[in-house]
């Protein structure tokens, strides 16, 4: 969409009929004063977009009391017209170009206006740099209906708010008391199956992020291990040892130990050997098993119970007169000095590391990583305790859910007449929860997106200035502007370097929206330096198809000194008011 040429007549401070056809770039030079702003508010008010009174856009040395606005673009045609003979009378025609569309008019021409330049982007494309364009001046609820048209969330967020407000309505509707009793069990259960519903959720990515931190746990252990080759080697041989004496040990638990009091009193051993009759006698059976058995439980052992229990019975409760031990007394006393040894040569070895580790040096090195991954530790277990809570809490939830749909399955029983009013209310409440969350799923994505646009934008900028890093749009549609750690005050950026940013986000708009292939600028290059001034040139007003500036003598300097072809008017005033020229 392109605007090709424009035609004032008798509008503001023009007198007569003033046609400006625009060339790809258009420069319209006019001192303070003269009718440059004159020219936006013309075109504004030609498209349905004017706060002033009518009474004052006659020009006051018109010729006839008729005035009118043109705006060619290059598929159609938009003309106001206004009639001040009496009451003044308002009227537009739009006329297409080389198609067969019918003329509109009226409410008709208005409706199509609307949804080809919706009025939220004329002040965008023809921008004032002057005036409340300056999107640092919007309020919040303004930025957030800017961003929702822009990103296409308008219509979630009426159906969200719009569900809300008919189940409030249906509400107040069924007051009475079994009314109200009713719809707060099912407030209670939607509000309850949706923190299930987030908690849930809530309790995956918890869990997910506890194995994550669990693992970089392990890796600090693993660094702090092998901050050197020594100690490596250490840990190594420490391992081993340690290895060998966890299964010294567990040969001991789990065969030696029933042999024990044979291994220790020769005497009994000897005289088993020539018995008629065990040496043991069970009186209660069970009584024995279940000590037997806690016995187990306290050593440790891997065995399973029925295998201990025929390891032992076939020493103490065998009638048979041979008595096989796995290890003779000699061989056992050897067992338990290899045991020792090896408890000696694991606290050696475990000097040794410390005293490596205390090396000066080596202590700094390794006291960063030690208190990092003590200090993740207790995070880890804060986070355990966390979804330990939640947990809990999700278990507590469902157990009222079933409470609650038990209490409302009997109460609809009873009154069957409330059952469609509730369901009502509860699928109102549903669709406005959806939009809602499809709008905040939807808002992130397209951030993210925006984001980047805004950021190629602003590359140039944000070089020349050390304490500003980025510039972005939140999830509360604020436009934030960051050190890289912290954001920043607005008010802290000049009333040029306001300008400047606020026009890369326009034009991030305008890119985001694939909205328009023209824009007209007032006051373009005030308050800026010079590289700001060919940032905002080079890489904001170029890059559209066709480009018009409002602009003063000395900003036309600036024009003049780079390499571009225009086309050039001027604005001059004489006793009846503002005439454009094509300039000399």
């Amino acid at each position: 969409m392109k605007l090709t040429s424009i035609t004032i007549n008798n509008l503001f401070s023009y007198n007569g009929k003033q046609e400006i056809p625009f060339s790809p770039i258009t420069c319209i030079i006019g001192s303070n004063g003269f009718g440059k702003t004159s020219i936006l508010n013309a075109i504004k008010l030609g498209l349905g977009h004017h706060n002033g009174a009518l009474e004052s856009i006659l020009n006051n040395n018109a010729k006839e009391p008729y005035c009118s606005i043109s705006l060619v673009f290059d598929i159609f045609t938009i003309k106001r017209e206004w009639n001040f003979l009496d009451n003044i009378e308002e009227s537009l025609l739009i006329k297409f170009t080389d198609t067969e569309d019918k003329d509109l008019e009226g409410a008709e021409a208005e409706h199509f206006i609307e949804n080809k330049i919706p009025k939220f982007l004329i002040d965008f494309l023809f921008y004032d740099g002057e005036v409340g364009s300056n999107l640092f001046l919007l309020s919040q609820t303004k930025l957030k209906n800017l961003f929702d048209y822009v990103f296409d969330l308008d219509l979630l967020d009426y159906v969200y708010k719009d569900s809300l407000q008919v189940a409030k309505n249906l509400l107040a509707q069924n007051s009475d008391e079994e009314s109200i009793k009713l719809t707060q069990f099912e407030k209670e259960r939607f509000e309850l199956m949706q923190k299930i519903e987030d908690d849930t959720e809530s309790l995956r990515s918890k869990k997910k992020n506890y194995k994550a931190n669990q693992l970089n746990i392990q890796k600090l252990d693993t660094q702090i291990r092998n901050r050197n080759r020594k100690i490596k080697e250490l840990h190594k041989k420490q391992d081993t040892k340690i290895q060998e004496l966890q299964n010294l040990s567990a040969k001991f638990k789990e065969l030696i130990l029933f042999e024990l009091p044979l291994l220790l009193n020769p005497t009994l051993f000897k005289g088993l050997k020539s018995r008629s009759h065990s040496p043991l006698s069970l009186n209660d059976e069970q009584l024995f098993n279940n000590n037997f058995k806690r016995f187990l439980e306290e050593i440790g052992t891997s065995l399973a119970l029925e295998d201990a229990l025929s390891a032992f019975k076939s020493l103490m409760l065998t009638e048979s007169s041979t008595i096989e031990l796995s290890l003779s007394k000699k061989e056992f006393k050897k067992l338990l000095e290899e045991m020792k040894n090896l408890q000696y040569e694991i606290k050696q070895i475990n000097l040794k590391i410390q005293e490596s580790e205390t090396n000066a040096m080596e202590k700094e090195i390794t006291r960063s990583l030690i208190e990092d991954r003590d200090d993740k530790i207790a995070k880890l277990q804060e986070e355990e305790q966390t979804i330990l809570d939640l947990e809990n809490s999700l278990e507590n939830d469902k157990e009222r859910l079933k409470e609650i749909n038990k209490n409302l399955s009997l109460l609809f029983k009873e009154n069957q007449d409330k059952y469609a009013f509730v369901k009502g209310y509860e699928e109102l409440l549903e669709v406005s929860n959806v939009a809602q969350k499809v709008y905040k799923e939807e808002l992130s994505e397209k951030l993210e997106i925006f984001n980047k646009t805004l950021a190629k934008n602003t590359t140039s900028f944000l070089k020349q200035y050390k304490h500003i890093k980025k510039i972005y749009i939140d999830e509360k549609h604020r436009i934030v502007i960051s050190d890289g750690e912290k954001i920043l005050d607005t008010e802290l950026l000049s009333a040029g370097q306001k300008q400047v940013l606020n026009f890369l986000i326009v034009k991030s708009i305008l890119e985001y929206k694939e909205f328009a292939s023209f824009v007209m600028v007032d006051t373009p290059f005030g308050r800026l330096s010079n590289a700001n001034k060919k940032l905002l040139l080079e890489e904001c007003y170029l890059q559209f198809e066709n480009l018009i500036l409002l602009l003063t003598d000395s900003e036309f300097e600036f024009v003049k000194s780079q390499s571009l072809k225009y086309t050039t008017y001027q604005i001059t005033r004489n006793e009846l008011g503002s005439q454009i020229e094509v300039a000399s």
